[in-house]
């Protein structure tokens, strides 16, 4: 077999694939006899009829096409490895010149992964602002431990006020028709700002158990239901039941509650819990910025289509979002928030291939591998996510896509590790502020949620690492979602 390659632009390559005829006639025999095994000819059992009524039958270009169908792929990957090519899109062929008794030639045109110059890549420094914990972050742990423990008790002998819960049943009206969906029962409404549509609770307050009343509230001019967005609705409004907020005290009995044998031992217990955090957080932050640093030092011409897949795998991961959450995705995409969003995906995605070269680049010029032994904890990792019986586990490990997704992560997570060993990393005070929202800022990260699976009190974990109170409660979130 002759290869030519001819170069048309930075990463674009034609490749030019001739065949001696020798291997043109076996390929072509060979189709001849998968085929008539597949065709009923007359007067001949599956695979006997000879070839010249094989071709009399078919049609000696639906043999041809047979052949190409099995020789074009193997030529193609064969010519890859010979020339050491990593292509980056699926071929376009063309100039197929297929005659017997000659060799065969066609082209291939595709795009190739791009050269990549390393940088200093051991000799990386970063200065990484240390995440701190906030002075209060225990007792803000220890307050959210109790709202975790609050109980909702009847009030009776008073209206309602704001920071009660309100048990209402509603329906929505607008232009005098019942809104679709807009109807609930028992529903548990805070009585919070910002918990319902702009100034729902505050008509609630006031009002005394058992009344019915109605109240009036515009739906805002972004929001989701686009039928309803900037217009006034009417509410029926039965306040049923108003309940108040009793949240326990900080004290043994609670730290019993959760599992500790007294507040001591449940304090210890958050602050070895809200350290690891940090400390996780800390090693995540330097990780991130050497990586960072490392793809900025090397120089590499990255490819626009590299660049739209990965944007489109994006996209497609926010389209799901959308939708699990309600939303049709052709209402998302007329919004605002989608156009922003198709831009912040754009350079996300850049960022990502570029990352995605350059430590590939190092994976190479390191010649690290991976090895059974290594891939087999996050076979198990998989196999308990996706809850496999051992007969399917087998199949699952064998898969060479599913092998290749877990080698790749697992070359990941080496390369990293000696881009990390290798940098020297200065940790500096943070220049936020004490009462700075860390978790605005992507401070608390996935280290926040590896905690909240390994800590009793959960929330108060996460809340105090991110110097802020745990949410009153939630059933604001679900009064909203009801009207929608």
């Amino acid at each position: 077999m002759k290869v030519t390659l001819e170069r048309e632009g930075k990463n674009i390559v034609k490749m030019g694939i001739e065949l001696e005829p020798d291997k043109v006639s076996r390929a072509y025999e060979m189709a001849c006899r998968q085929l008539s095994h597949q065709v009923r000819i007359p007067g001949f059992r599956p695979g006997k009829a000879p070839r010249m009524i094989i071709e009399k039958t078919i049609g000696e270009e639906a043999i041809k096409r047979e052949a190409l169908e099995k020789l074009v792929p193997e030529l193609i990957n064969e010519a890859l490895l010979k020339e050491n090519l990593d292509i980056i899109t699926a071929p376009e062929y063309s100039n197929f010149d297929f005659k017997l008794g000659q060799p065969l030639k066609f082209e291939a045109k595709f795009e190739i992964r791009p050269e990549v110059k390393l940088g200093s890549y051991k000799e990386i420094e970063v200065n990484v602002p240390e995440v701190a914990l906030p002075e209060d972050a225990l007792e803000r742990a220890l307050t959210n431990v109790a709202e975790t423990k609050a109980s909702l008790a009847p009030v009776e002998g008073r209206a309602a006020e704001m920071g009660d819960t309100a048990v209402i049943d509603f329906e929505c009206f607008v232009d005098g028709n019942a809104l679709e969906g807009g109807k609930a029962d028992s529903l548990m409404l805070d009585l919070v700002e910002g918990s319902f549509l702009p100034g729902f609770c505050e008509q609630v307050v006031g009002k005394n158990a058992k009344d019915k009343f109605k109240a009036k509230a515009t739906f805002p001019e972004n929001y989701k239901r686009k039928e309803v967005a900037g217009k006034e609705a009417e509410f029926e409004v039965h306040l049923k039941e108003i309940r108040k907020k009793s949240t326990p005290d900080v004290n043994d009995e609670l730290a019993k509650s959760v599992g500790h044998e007294n507040l001591d031992g449940l304090k210890e217990s958050i602050k070895a819990e809200l350290h690891e955090v940090v400390k996780q957080e800390n090693e995540s932050r330097a990780q991130r910025m050497v990586v960072e640093a490392v793809a900025l030092s090397a120089q590499v011409d990255i490819p626009e289509t590299m660049v739209e897949r990965e944007r489109d795998l994006l996209l497609g991961q926010l389209r799901r979002y959308v939708e699990q959450n309600g939303q049709p995705w052709e209402e998302f995409e007329a919004t605002d928030e989608y156009t922003q969003m198709k831009t912040t995906k754009l350079e996300e995605a850049r960022q990502r291939v570029l990352t995605s070269l350059v430590l590939g680049a190092v994976v190479r010029e390191e010649k690290l591998t991976v090895n059974d032994e290594e891939m087999a904890p996050y076979y198990a990792e998989l196999a308990m996510r996706y809850q496999l019986r051992p007969d399917q586990f087998e199949e699952f490990a064998n898969n060479e896509d599913v092998r290749r997704q877990v080698a790749e992560e697992v070359l990941t997570g080496k390369v990293v590790e000696l881009l990390v060993s290798a940098a020297k990393i200065n940790f500096v005070p943070d220049e936020c502020t004490e009462d700075h929202d860390h978790a605005a800022h992507g401070h608390s990260g996935k280290a926040v949620a590896k905690a909240e699976a390994k800590t009793e009190g959960k929330a108060e974990t996460k809340a105090a690492v991110e110097g802020k109170e745990k949410p009153k409660a939630e059933a604001g979130k679900k009064a909203s979602k009801k009207a929608e």
